[in-house]
């Protein structure tokens, strides 16, 4: 289930979910718009408030995001997955954020170490 969907059936608004959480309404509201994925963190703070019924696929709306939760499931931080990829550390964050172009053969290399490929 989606977390729009979760909100919608328990009634609650961005900012009554975010104060169960402890995070911001912006922070809700990005997350349920799919301009923005939570961090590691915050799914798991997600999937206790809702009780299982939202989880990561319920919130990650993109590939890329998918990528990041994987190889974070894996134990990597994005420099020791930079390393292991044989790619320089901002070359990799600037993919996870969206922030720029990223060669084709570097994206499959992700999608390999994170499982998805």
């Amino acid at each position: 289930m989606s977390l729009k969907e979760w909100l919608e059936r328990n009634n609650l608004t961005h900012a009554e979910f975010a104060a169960m959480c402890g995070c911001t309404r912006a922070a809700v509201s990005r997350w349920v718009s799919g301009s923005r994925a939570p961090s590691p963190k915050w799914l798991k703070v997600i999937e206790r408030k809702t009780k299982g019924q939202v989880r990561a696929s319920g919130v990650i709306s993109s590939e890329r995001e998918m990528a990041f939760l994987q190889i974070y499931r894996k134990g990597y931080t994005v420099s020791a997955a930079a390393k292991k990829l044989r790619i320089h550390r901002n070359t990799l964050s600037r993919y996870f954020s969206g922030q720029s172009y990223t060669p084709s053969d570097i994206v499959s290399k992700i999608y390999k170490l994170a499982g998805l490929e």
